[in-house]
């Protein structure tokens, strides 16, 4: 009866041995396979997080050889180009913000386009000072036409290269359109005072 007990007694302990060992043989397992399953998971995230980044990174640059304007490029477009005559110069000596307007056409000439892509309001400012403070000498139809037909070019081109998918082509088609208004407002600047200026002295004689 005792050693039966015993045989039992080892029998029950065996069993529970067997028991916990295959627990702990499957636990182990169990956190094998957890582990793998995890880097698994960790590996494609970082996989789609690149793809993601390599996707946004195709999409928000414009690359520089395509965009980037130099003076040849500038110097290649062809236009009709002008300068205020010295009597001219007299006249709108005052019209400060036309002569800041005028320096900045200069460095646009230049491949210098940095004033176009600063703040926006810097450039509505300027073109509301112009248009405000139009010499009394000059301020005329003709005058105050083709100053708006300026700062439509103006706008046009702060807006073309401030757009990230525009195009080369794009962006100097909208300069030639800028030194093209710019160009004409300073010819026509040139004439009124022109005509001003005969019939003062046909006024004097």
């Amino acid at each position: 009866m005792y050693e039966n007990n015993t045989k039992t007694f080892y029998n029950a302990a065996l069993t529970i041995y067997l028991y916990d060992l295959s627990f702990a043989f499957m636990s182990k397992l169990h956190f094998v396979i957890f582990r793998f399953i995890l880097v698994a998971i960790l590996l494609f995230n970082v996989q789609c997080k690149n793809t993601e980044d390599e996707t946004l990174t195709t999409k928000g640059e414009i690359p520089t050889e395509l965009t980037r304007i130099t003076p040849k490029d500038i110097t290649d477009i062809k236009y009709t180009e002008y300068v205020l005559s010295d009597l001219a110069q007299k006249k709108v000596d005052n019209w400060t913000k036309f002569k800041e307007l005028s320096v900045e056409i200069e460095n646009l000439k230049n491949g210098n386009l940095s004033f176009f892509k600063d703040d926006k309001t810097i450039l509505q400012a300027l073109i509301a000072d112009i248009k405000n403070e139009i010499p009394d000498s000059i301020n005329s139809s003709s005058i105050i036409v083709r100053l708006s037909v300026l700062e439509t070019a103006m706008y046009k081109f702060d807006e073309t290269i401030n757009l990230q998918s525009s195009s080369k082509d794009a962006i100097i088609k909208d300069v030639e359109n800028l030194l093209l208004a710019y160009n004409n407002c300073v010819y026509q600047i040139n004439k009124v005072i022109e005509r001003q200026s005969q019939k003062d002295y046909k006024n004097l004689n």
